[in-house]
């Protein structure tokens, strides 16, 4: 790409100009319509039935319950918001294990190595479309988890949660979710009224109902999970959602989550959120706050929850985990799915990891894919041409056989143990072997789920995780213009 550090300073600028504070669902919607929800817990029982509640599964005692913290972020995934996630995640949970985030990610301008990356680290990646838009179809969905398992190496079944750009979701897109063998969806707001646990869609929506969706044949999805967006409150009693570090100076951002926070904590202890743009926080937008200023300020929040008993930083998956199968705070930590082990590798192999421990992950191995517009790395087979929503995985550029081709992940080997380039799974016990039953495509009322099983047998702790060396060639232009999409 031929494009000089002025044309790229205009490109900025122009764009930061038009550029607006107001982000997708930064403040919810006041409006309320009669909810129509009805759910009885004698016939929608747990794992798979979930009715919405704001006390805790399992009768247990919100004393006795962990206080969940997740964090995500949306959009692309870049060396400049990868850095930022992981300083905001950059804490442990109670039992020594790094804390984890999810990641909704949409496919342009996306660093699939940095994907590859956020995944080996135990971090959750979902799909966010593959070009953000509004009312996403069914192709915008499925190609984006294609692309997430082609060239990010996250293994089909364990892509299983989904956000729709800008919160707007309606009962087509659960349908198409449902459709596709996923998990849960993470679009709807959850204010006070209806500040729900996670709950499974047998029985319909029970949030947003000023939409609608909770009208009576709208949404009846069995299996499937919502997991409500937490709202933060302001002085003026106004929800602020995504991005509540915009809303207000940092006192004041800082005195509104720590109230949200402590509402949770020392009430039923519904997860709380933090739900984030990262671009905002390493770019300063021209008459708008300091970036360095938004990112110590959540930070400094981060850090003072973190101090608190019994608070956990998971992802959404280890909170659906911990809803199927509900432990008391004290059991919490030991459970499988809170472990944080990876496989000991002696040599590099391009699975996102540090195998050999020299302060580099994949170096030399990383794939740089330049199609003229765009731009990704990946550890697998560069395309040989542009992937696009109608064709998300072109052939690839090197043919088999050939000399620096890649081999691709397949269903019976987690990325962690994959070597591409070997075309060799190094997991060779039958209790690391990683199996993916293909979810079939099913009508919106019979869904049945993608399953996954993953044991590791020769582990190493991971204590924190790994920070990439790679350096993606469109950071600067891209950081910034992916978040206006």
């Amino acid at each position: 790409m031929r494009t000089t550090t002025a044309s790229l300073t205009g490109v900025i600028l122009a764009c930061l100009a038009a550029f607006t504070i107001a982000q997708e669902g930064s403040i919810v919607p006041t409006a309320t319509t009669p909810i129509a929800y009805a759910c009885s817990p004698d016939t929608c029982k747990p794992p798979n039935c979930m009715c919405a509640s704001q006390s805790p599964p399992g009768g247990l005692s919100p004393k006795d319950v962990p206080q969940m913290v997740v964090i995500t972020f949306d959009d692309s995934v870049q060396e400049g918001l990868y850095q930022t996630a992981l300083k905001m995640l950059n804490q442990k949970n109670p039992n020594g294990c790094p804390a984890h985030g999810t990641w909704y990610v949409s496919m342009q301008y996306t660093d699939f190595s940095l994907v590859q990356q956020w995944y080996a680290n135990g971090h959750e990646v979902a799909d966010h479309t593959f070009s953000h838009v509004g009312s996403p179809s069914a192709q915008e969905i499925s190609s984006c988890k294609t692309m997430l398992n082609t060239y990010g190496g996250v293994p089909k079944g364990k892509i299983q949660g989904f956000r729709a750009p800008f919160l707007n979701f309606t009962k087509d897109t659960l349908n198409n979710i449902a459709q596709q063998g996923f998990l849960y969806d993470s679009s709807s707001s959850g204010v006070t009224e209806d500040a729900y646990w996670p709950y499974t869609l047998d029985n319909g929506m029970a949030n947003d109902c000023w939409t609608g969706i909770c009208a009576p044949g709208q949404v009846k999805l069995p299996g499937v999970w919502e997991v409500p967006m937490y709202a933060v409150m302001d002085d003026k009693n106004i929800p602020q959602l995504m991005d509540v570090y915009l809303a207000g100076t940092p006192q004041a951002v800082t005195k509104w989550s720590t109230d949200a926070f402590e509402k949770h904590y020392n009430g039923n202890r519904q997860p709380f959120g933090i739900y984030v743009h990262p671009t905002h926080m390493i770019s300063t937008i021209p008459g708008g706050p300091n970036h360095q200023v938004l990112q110590d300020t959540m930070l400094s929040f981060i850090k003072s929850i973190a101090q608190r008993p019994d608070v956990w930083f998971v992802t959404n998956q280890q909170l659906l985990q911990w809803m199927k199968n509900p432990v008391k705070a004290s059991e919490f930590g030991q459970q499988p799915y809170m472990q944080c082990q990876q496989p000991v590798i002696a040599n590099e192999i391009c699975n996102g990891l540090d195998d050999n421990h020299n302060q580099q992950v994949d170096e030399g191995l990383v794939n740089s894919c330049n199609f003229g517009t765009s731009f990704f790395k990946t550890c697998y087979n560069c395309p040989n041409t542009a992937p696009s929503l109608d064709n998300p995985t072109p052939p690839p550029a090197a043919t088999n056989g050939s000399a620096g081709y890649r081999y691709p992940l397949p269903d019976t080997c987690d990325s962690t143990w994959w070597d591409p380039i070997g075309n060799t799974c190094l997991c060779t016990s039958n209790d690391c072997k990683y199996i993916v039953a293909q979810s079939p495509t099913v009508n919106s009322t019979n869904s049945q789920r993608a399953s996954a099983t993953k044991t590791p047998v020769t582990l190493r702790s991971s204590m924190a995780s790994s920070m990439s060396q790679n350096t993606f060639g469109l950071v600067v232009v891209t950081v910034l213009v992916a978040c206006f999409l």
